[in-house]
Formats: C-alpha cells, sequence, structure tokens
C-alpha cells in the first residue's frame, strides 16, 4: 500500500510540473487545461482586470497586449474601448483557438485582432500603439530588455505600459514579487521611460505587482 501511495505521489506531482511548464507555452490536452485554469481562476480573473483598470483606457485607445492566453482580459478590453481596438500577440496555437472563440463577436467587429508570434516577429506589422499590457508572461521573456526596448518603440508620446506579475513558485513569493518589481523599474528607466510607478493587488496567496511605465 504505501510503495503505491507513494507511485501516485510522484505520479500526481509529475502531473502538476507538466500543467505548471504549459503556462509558459501551452500545448495539447494540458495546454487547454491550463487555459481553462488561467479563464477561471479567480486571482488571475481579478489580476487581469485590476491590469486593465491600471491602464486608464479611452474609448479611442489602440491597445497591444503581449502573451493574450485565453483571451480573458482581451475580453475585458474590448468592452472599455468603442472607436478603438486590440491586438494581441500570442505564441500558442491552444491559446489562440481559445482566444478567438471567447471573442468572436469583437474579432467579426474590427474591434479584436489576435496573431500568433511575438513582438520580436509579429505575425502582421504592428502599428504605434496609445497602450500595451502583459499579465503575467514577463516572467518567460529570454531577453526582457530586447522585448521591452521593442514595446517603447510601439507606444505612442505619452502611452502607457502595464507589466503584472504573481509569483506561482518559490518558497518566499512575497520577497520575489518585490525583487520582480524593483529589477523590473530599473530595466524600464535604463530602457528610457520617463514616468514609472508601481501598484500592488492584495490577492492571494501572494500579492501581485503592476509597474506601469510612460514614455
Amino acid at each position: 500500500m504505501r510503495i503505491v501511495t507513494l507511485a501516485r505521489i510522484a505520479e500526481s506531482m509529475g502531473l502538476q510540473t507538466q500543467l505548471v511548464a504549459q503556462f509558459r507555452q501551452p500545448s495539447g490536452t494540458l495546454g487547454r487545461l491550463a487555459g481553462w485554469t488561467m479563464a477561471n481562476r479567480p486571482s488571475n480573473q481579478l489580476r487581469n482586470s485590476l491590469t486593465i483598470e491600471l491602464l486608464g483606457l479611452k474609448p479611442n485607445d489602440l491597445v497591444l497586449e503581449i502573451g493574450y492566453g485565453p483571451g480573458l482580459a482581451i475580453e475585458f478590453t474590448s468592452r472599455e474601448i468603442r472607436t478603438g481596438k486590440v491586438i494581441g500577440l500570442d505564441h500558442s496555437t491552444v491559446m489562440h483557438r481559445q482566444a478567438a472563440i471567447r471573442n468572436a463577436a469583437a474579432i467579426a467587429a474590427g474591434k479584436v485582432e489576435i496573431g500568433i508570434g511575438d513582438v520580436l516577429e509579429p505575425p502582421f506589422p504592428l502599428p504605434l500603439v496609445d497602450k500595451i499590457y502583459s499579465v503575467n508572461v514577463v516572467q518567460f521573456w529570454p531577453e526582457p530588455e530586447r522585448v521591452f526596448a521593442e514595446l517603447r518603440r510601439l507606444l505612442k508620446p505619452g502611452g502607457c505600459i502595464a507589466t503584472t506579475f504573481m509569483p506561482r513558485v518559490g518558497k518566499n513569493k512575497l520577497r520575489l514579487a518585490h525583487s520582480r518589481a524593483d529589477a523590473l523599474e530599473q530595466m524600464m528607466e535604463k530602457i528610457g521611460f520617463e514616468q514609472r510607478e508601481t501598484h500592488w493587488m492584495a490577492l492571494h496567496p501572494t500579492p501581485a505587482f503592476c509597474v506601469l511605465a510612460r514614455t
């Protein structure tokens, strides 16, 4: 019985590790499950809605999301704009399908356009935009400084970028969050963002932060 129990624990831990890895680039059945988790987990829903709120969207804003996942934040954003548009980039075909279904009406109306790719190698030419945001994807970028430099180039004068992160792994998540927030602000300053401010979100199991930076 003990051997069977330990085997089941090991199998469960292996599955959990695979599922966590799916949040980087969801694929297959586990990727679809990761997308469902991102769309339905209360902390993730709140993290996305608070990020959109901090952007202070205007009805005619042109907005870019990096790493749209199942399209939850795009759905929130498209409700806030009227004559503007939301553009989304994600490198997962599974997330593209989920986001396309979730935002089918807005896509058909021309308010939303989503593609498979990233900002360094976009699937279509990207215009200059008013607002840019990402939610829990910055930790996956192998060259974050290069990505942020390109995002700054895409921002119109006076534009704003919101970068939200909530640690999911590690023993001291609060310390990690503060360390990441400080490092992100320093990077933004180095790249040339003149105004930077960090907003904290009281979420469970650990606070999340959103760094706002303006050109």
